[in-house]
Formats: C-alpha cells, sequence, structure tokens
C-alpha cells in the first residue's frame, strides 16, 4: 500500500489554515503526495495544473460550499473522486456531490481509510485514466449530455405542447406521480391537477406566451395513487430555431416534506435556533477536535517517542474520540456510524460518571448509596447511555445543592411497566426538594427548565429521545411532602 500511496496525488482544500496544515503533514506521513489550497479559487486552479488522484475538500468553505466547486471540477474529470470533510453537514447532504464522506470529528485513521480504500478501487485501471481531460472522442454529443442530466435530475422534468399535451417525462416524474411514460407521454398536464384548479394550465400556458418565465410556482399535483403533493414548478417557455413559442417545459420539485417543516418551525422557533447555533458550535468545535487527532496522530507514530510516552498519546486519542463522541451527541449531529450498538454494562457506566462529579458531591456533602443488583450487560451505545446517567446524575445533584443529602443508584433486573418485556431498571434518586406536580409534565419538553438562568432545558428531552431509541423508557416519580420530598428517575433498558 505504501507503494500505492507514493503514486497518489491527494488535493486538500480548506479555508482553515491551521487545520488543512496539520491535514497535509498527516498524509505526508504516512507516504501520500498532497497539494494544499485554502480557497476554491486556489484549489480549481491546482485541480487544472496538475494530475489530481483525490480532492479532499473541506464541505464549508468561506461563504460557499463545496458543492459548488465540486460540480466544476466533475465537469471536468468526473473520474476524479472527491471527499468531503466536514464538522456540521450531514452524510446525505454531502454525498449529493461527493463520492465520500469523513466527519472531522473521526479523526486522521478514518480519511487515510478512506483514501486507501480509493486506490484498492483504482487498482488495475488504466493509467489514462488520470490524464487531464478526456479524449474528444469519448465525449457525449450535447444533445445527449443535456438528456442524460435531464433524465437522472432528482427533479421532474417534463414538457408540453401549447395545448397542454406532455411529449416527455423523465424518471423523477415517474416516481414523484407514479405515471410511467407510456401513462402520459400524449397526454394531457391537467391529468395532474386537483379538482379545484381546473384552469391553472389555461392560467399558466398565457402567461409564457405573453414572454414570461415562471419561477417557484407553489401549487399542488395529484399522484396517481390520489396523494396530493405540494410542488414549486419553474415553468420556462420552448422555442423553435425561428423563436417562435411551440411549447413548455417544467421543472417540478416535490416541498410536501418542506412544507411540513416549514408549519413545524413556526410552531418551534425555539428549536430552530437551537439548529442554527448548533450548526455554528459544530464546525468551530469539530475544526481544533481535529487540529488535536492530526498532532496526536503525528505524535504516536514520531520514531523519537518512548514506549510510555507513546501509551500517554495513545490514552489521549482515546479520551479525543469520547469528546468527539458526545459533542456529536450534545449538538444532536449522531449519523448512521455513531448508532452502533455494542455490549455495555450500567453499573460501569455510572461508576464512570461518579468520578466526573465525585468531588461535587463531596463538596456539597451529598452521601452517595448504590444499589446494584445486576453486575451484566445490554446492547446499546455506551457514548449515549453515559450522556444521559450523566445528566441524570448532575441533575440530582444540583436538587441537593439546597436540600437534602442523599443520592441512590439503582441496578436491578426489571420488567417494563407497559409490556412486560424482561430488561434491566437503573433508577438514579436523591431526597432533594422535588419536582412540583405543575411542572413534572412539562420537564421532557424541550428549552423548559426548572433551574432559571443555570439550565438549557435541553438535558431531558436528548435523554429521553436516547433512552427512546435504545427501545427503552424513561420515567419520573417525584413527591414535594415535607419530610418524603425527593425525586427518582427510573430508565428501563431492554435485555435484547
Amino acid at each position: 500500500m505504501i507503494a500505492e500511496r507514493a503514486n497518489c496525488t491527494v488535493l486538500l482544500i480548506d479555508d482553515e489554515q491551521a487545520g488543512l496544515q496539520l491535514r497535509d503533514k498527516v498524509l505526508q506521513s504516512v507516504g501520500f503526495k498532497t497539494l494544499s489550497a485554502v480557497s476554491s479559487e486556489e484549489g480549481l486552479k491546482l485541480f487544472r495544473m496538475f494530475d489530481v488522484d483525490v480532492i479532499v475538500t473541506d464541505h464549508l468553505l468561506g461563504r460557499s460550499t463545496a458543492d459548488v466547486l465540486a460540480i466544476e471540477m466533475k465537469r471536468h474529470k468526473p473520474h476524479i473522486p472527491i471527499v468531503s470533510l466536514s464538522g456540521t453537514t450531514s452524510v446525505d447532504e454531502a454525498l449529493r456531490y461527493a463520492d465520500y464522506f469523513v466527519g472531522k470529528g473521526e479523526g486522521p485513521d478514518a480519511l487515510i481509510e478512506i483514501l486507501d480504500k480509493i486506490l484498492e478501487q483504482n487498482e488495475g485501471e488504466s493509467q489514462s485514466a488520470s490524464v487531464a481531460t478526456e479524449p474528444p472522442s469519448s465525449r457525449l454529443p450535447l444533445q445527449a449530455l443535456l438528456a442524460a442530466i435531464v433524465e437522472d435530475s432528482t427533479d421532474a422534468i417534463l414538457s408540453k405542447t401549447l395545448d397542454g399535451i406532455i411529449t416527455s417525462w423523465n424518471h423523477a416524474a415517474e416516481t414523484m406521480y407514479g405515471y410511467s411514460r407510456e401513462e402520459m407521454i400524449g397526454k394531457s398536464v391537467t391529468k395532474l391537477l386537483p379538482a379545484d384548479r381546473p384552469d391553472e394550465v389555461t392560467h399558466i400556458l398565457s402567461r409564457l406566451k405573453r414572454g414570461e418565465r415562471i419561477s417557484h410556482f407553489e401549487t399542488v399535483r395529484v399522484a396517481k395513487d390520489g396523494r396530493t403533493h405540494e410542488v414549486a414548478l419553474t415553468i420556462s417557455p420552448i422555442r423553435d430555431a425561428q423563436g417562435n413559442f411551440v411549447g413548455a417545459s417544467t421543472i417540478a420539485r416535490d416541498i410536501t416534506e418542506q412544507k411540513g417543516a416549514e408549519e413545524a418551525l413556526r410552531r418551534a422557533e425555539k428549536l430552530a435556533l437551537a439548529g442554527r447555533m448548533t450548526a455554528t458550535i459544530a464546525h468551530e468545535i469539530n475544526n481544533p477536535l481535529e487540529s488535536v487527532g492530526n498532532i496526536l496522530f503525528l505524535l504516536r507514530n514520531s520514531k523519537d517517542l518512548s514506549p510510555e510516552l507513546r501509551a500517554y498519546v495513545e490514552a489521549a486519542q482515546e479520551e479525543l474520540k469520547r469528546v468527539s463522541e458526545i459533542t456529536k451527541l450534545t449538538l444532536g449531529m449522531q449519523r448512521s456510524a455513531s448508532n452502533q450498538r455494542e455490549s455495555v454494562e450500567p453499573t460501569k457506566l455510572l461508576e464512570n460518571v461518579l468520578t466526573l462529579y465525585y468531588r461535587k458531591a463531596k463538596s456539597l456533602g451529598i452521601t452517595i448509596e448504590r444499589k446494584y443488583r445486576f453486575e451484566g450487560a445490554i446492547t446499546g451505545s455506551a457514548g449515549e447511555l453515559r450522556q444521559v446517567f450523566s445528566n441524570l446524575v448532575v441533575n440530582a445533584m444540583d436538587a441537593l445543592v439546597n436540600n437534602g443529602d442523599k443520592l441512590v443508584l439503582g441496578v436491578r433486573l426489571a420488567r417494563n411497566w407497559s409490556t412486560g418485556q424482561c430488561g434491566v431498571r437503573i433508577s438514579i434518586l436523591d431526597n432533594g426538594t422535588g419536582i412540583d406536580p405543575d411542572y413534572r409534565s412539562r420537564i421532557f419538553q424541550p428549552f423548559y427548565t426548572t433551574k432559571g438562568d443555570k439550565g438549557t432545558g435541553i438535558g431531558l428531552w436528548v435523554s429521553q429521545n436516547i433512552v427512546t431509541q435504545h427501545r427503552g423508557t424513561l420515567r419520573v416519580r417525584s413527591s414535594v411532602r415535607p419530610g418524603r420530598s425527593g425525586t427518582c428517575f427510573s430508565v428501563f433498558l431492554p435485555l435484547e
């Protein structure tokens, strides 16, 4: 693999220079040849000047995103693979323009693994695949190229005559509306109209005859199965060689889910604000995390490092992975890879959490009582469950600041109160002031807090979502009666 790396030139593009330099050093240290650019313009210039084998680009490049750059690169050299490197975007979003995705918080090993995978896939291919441009003989005729673009579009694209008769119908139109080409070509486009909009096509065609182009016209269309789709239409006139208006082309984008999301956002403005803040925070946190990961990688592979110091570096790398997992969880950025399940011992997770908050408990004079009656394991995500237990323990300690002095942690075999399913119940109980009944039904709502300015109102909401994803339940019992006050949070997790 070292020999293959030596023949591979990787173009690195990132507007954050410090992270770019470290990434460059990491790849060179394992044998890759590299080129570096700190802007889209510089990256495109190097891409055109040199024979590049792989592109690794940050998703956010200044005021633009890498998809614009990727489209231009793919137009010139479609065979060059693009790796999206990001700390804020989702996998699905990145893979709209890139061939591979690596999260910045995943560390340098993940990027190297992807690059080696690309090298293995390219092994045995002709060396002529890396030439700067395709030979003219291999290029598609413009008309065929445009037809391929239309057919592969994710938007429904159709054309129609002046009378509204459909003359073309792409694959996305088949998917969206449920009608095949054979069912629609030669038929009137009014077949897609709902009953309450009979004159809409006539009105649109009259506007086109006046030379207008209709952009983002929001309306409703009916699919073959009777379901309605909210769509955004862009409709343009089609003219012949003499400039005469002979028909119209329509690009339809299904915005049903988007409209539903907009309605949800209107009902939850705080969540929308939190989402925007989360994206910014994620980017700012994951960039330095990646830099630290690269520094540790370089230290670990240094020949001058003693075995003792190398052990410390490896321990630091493990802790950095934990930080990355917690960051993803806290910011709601879990991807499919972070949902992997493993064998987890609840008692050990609780003890890990107590280690973090031992000093706080001691300073508050809190007595910790353990009632562990189950020492086995369940299947789940250790990072996610650790976050749940940490949040519940912190809440219990906060409740003991002004009143109470006892924290009881319990783990035992139990059954789900509703279904009878066998599992493990983890209880976290305090003898604090308790939660007022008027507040109890709202504590799992996002942004609701009883701590005033000290609370964010998302801890219990996030915890409940995690437990639900583990097919478990999170319940609360509380009393405010003098002498018998306190709160108990109970987490049930199934054994299977």
